[in-house]
């Protein structure tokens, strides 16, 4: 029906039917499509029953967003991902393999991240994504036609036929090993720790690391990172404890004991970041959120005394402390023994 001026009502009912359409569609779209994968194609929409012309419609309406050439999401979503790092990295992930032939995976650090890893400060927001060697190596951020480019995307490959490939998120990325042991690989030593130490914290054995190690030993910085799997430990609960750790070591405070428990004869006292037996010291990386409160600061102030009645020297420092003057935290360690 072709709408004039004149026939305003007319228009109005066509509007609120084009309207009623869009927003059944919609709904069918979430039902048989969104509802398993936020990131579609045409022919997802067609496989459920939606002709190409709704899904523009859609689009033209400002109820689907088009991350790219042939990959849609709603509106909502991609909105509420612009305030959340993470989520638009998954968005722009599921956008970049709607393009490819050939089944690929998230690596590196966005992979880490995928598994629940800690990333280091200033990581690239570049997505790197990896495939099985021999298959279409062209990357989809040079291939043809502009529309089909994706900006900040690297495309690697790799003898996959040994990698247990997985899903997170909805995601497709490599295994839990490999992502540490390739996020690793990109970040600074003391990041590289905390990444494989949480790797530990979530079961993964050194062994399962080292293989990943053998396998991709041509990727950059790998056999680097291979030799601080022998230094991780599943003990280490944030990324201040594992650098805390890596640093303190590195100017020669003897490796402590991780989580260790004290009791006092009225019971359990606490569990410490650190303890060094031989010197008598507790160690607590401090990241000062948790004293947010008044009631926060008394009842570590209790914690301490009960620490110190049983003869133990408590020794405190924050980030900012580990990252600047490292040294300064080591002797004020040490020197609690002499």
């Amino acid at each position: 029906m072709l709408c004039f001026p004149s026939d305003e009502s007319g228009c109005m009912g066509y509007a609120h039917r084009r309207h009623d359409e869009l927003s059944e569609a919609l709904e069918l779209l979430r039902a048989d499509v969104t509802d398993q994968r936020p990131v579609f194609r045409i022919r997802d929409a067609e496989g459920a029953g939606i002709p190409k012309s709704i899904i523009q419609a859609l689009v033209r309406d400002d109820r689907l967003h088009r991350i790219r050439h042939g990959a849609y999401v709603e509106r909502g979503v991609w909105v509420a991902a612009v305030k959340d790092p993470p989520a638009m990295r998954r968005l722009l992930a599921l956008g970049a393999l709607t393009g490819l032939r050939e089944p690929a995976f998230v690596y590196g650090a966005h992979a880490a991240e995928l598994h629940g890893l800690p990333l280091a400060p200033g990581t690239p927001d570049r997505l790197e994504l990896v495939r099985q060697a021999n298959q279409d190596r062209r990357p989809a951020s040079t291939r043809g036609k502009d529309r089909n480019r994706i900006d900040g995307l690297r495309i690697l490959t790799r003898d996959l036929r040994s990698e247990q490939v997985t899903f997170r998120h909805g995601v497709p990325v490599i295994s839990l090993p490999s992502a540490a042991i390739t996020a690793a690989a990109q970040f600074s030593s003391e990041y590289a720790i905390s990444v494989l130490d949480a790797a530990l914290r979530q079961g993964i054995e050194p062994g399962e690391l080292h293989s990943v190690v053998g396998r991709w030993a041509a990727g950059r910085g790998v056999i680097q990172v291979g030799r601080l799997v022998e230094f991780a430990r599943s003990g280490a609960e944030s990324p201040l404890e594992s650098i805390s750790r890596f640093r303190l070591m590195g100017r020669g405070v003897p490796e402590p004991e991780l989580q260790h428990e004290f009791f006092d004869d009225r019971g359990f006292v606490a569990r410490v970041d650190f303890w060094w037996p031989k010197l008598k010291v507790v160690g607590e990386a401090d990241g000062m959120a948790k004293y947010a409160e008044i009631a926060d600061v008394r009842a570590e102030k209790l914690r301490q005394d009960r620490l110190s009645a049983l003869g133990l020297t408590v020794v405190r420092w924050t980030w900012q402390e580990i990252w600047e003057r490292p040294g300064d935290v080591a002797r004020r360690i040490l020197a609690s023994h002499r």
